[in-house]
């Protein structure tokens, strides 16, 4: 199996902008794996639109940044005579107040998710225990899918797509346990990974109560089925703690976010 990559991206990070053409060429005979750069472009491909600039300036404005990625990119892939281009957007932002910091990841310019984080740190009046029940907002939802694949919390599907890291079709299925159908890619430089791709929360239920206090964003990474997340309640924000062990309400949304190999917005109660 030969695959080839080529892709034009631009960065944004700690003030710099960095922009970057490159490409190259992955061999894989079932054996050895080898890879290396591939001849530098004669026409590198175009970055898309180049938002990226204002995206910076506006999460800037919303509160103390600690840590900043914005990138955008465009890029050209060829497996075993498959031929494919996707373009990409990526936020990653951390906002600090003391010694709390939320994290938020995005896969888009939409910077919503990122607003409500910057507001809920600025409320925050210290942690809770971990109420009876709560709303988790879609983007945290996301966050969460994937350590919950091979277990029985709630239902998962991978969603279909025109290509995984082979460039072959993403199957629609339901997840239950390996051998997943598709591979994922990350670079060119790795040996592709059969994993679930483009995860989709599904429930017997899509009753949400929105009366109940909402986690809008992580305090740090997902560890396995534990969240430390900030809530919102009313005028009120606060830190807490939660193990998800069930689901009782699942309405999973159209916004594509990039954790493990992809998954969609799912709001939950648990």
């Amino acid at each position: 199996m030969i695959y080839r990559k080529r892709g034009s991206v631009v960065r944004w990070e700690h003030g710099y902008v960095v922009r970057t053409n490159e490409a190259g060429e992955a061999i894989d005979d079932g054996n050895v794996f080898r890879c290396a750069p591939g001849p530098s472009p004669l026409a590198p491909l175009p970055v898309p639109r180049g938002e990226g600039d204002e995206v910076v300036r506006r999460i800037s404005a919303m509160g103390d940044v600690e840590r900043l990625i914005v990138s955008e990119g465009i890029a050209e892939h060829e497996c075993d005579g498959i031929h494919w281009t996707e373009e990409t957007k990526r936020v990653h932002v951390s906002f600090r107040r003391g010694a709390l910091r939320v994290l938020v990841d995005l896969a888009d310019f939409d910077l919503a998710d990122a607003q409500r984080a910057a507001d809920a740190l600025a409320r925050a009046r210290g942690e809770r225990a971990r109420p009876e029940w709560v709303r988790l907002a879609p983007n945290v939802g996301a966050a969460l899918l994937p350590s919950l694949v091979g277990t029985d919390v709630v239902e998962l599907w991978q969603s279909a797509a025109e290509h995984d890291g082979k460039g072959l079709p993403v199957i629609e299925q339901r997840l239950t346990a390996p051998p997943w159908p598709n591979w994922w890619r990350p670079s060119y430089r790795s040996r592709p990974v059969r994993m679930p791709l483009h995860l989709r929360a599904a429930g017997p239920d899509h009753n949400i109560n929105y009366s109940v206090p909402e986690a809008v964003a992580l305090l740090a990474p997902v560890a396995g089925n534990v969240l430390a997340v900030i809530c919102v309640d009313g005028d009120d924000a606060f830190t807490t703690t939660i193990a998800v062990e069930r689901v009782l309400a699942v309405k999973s949304t159209g916004r594509w976010y990039p954790y493990a190999a992809g998954s969609f917005g799912a709001e939950m109660l648990v």
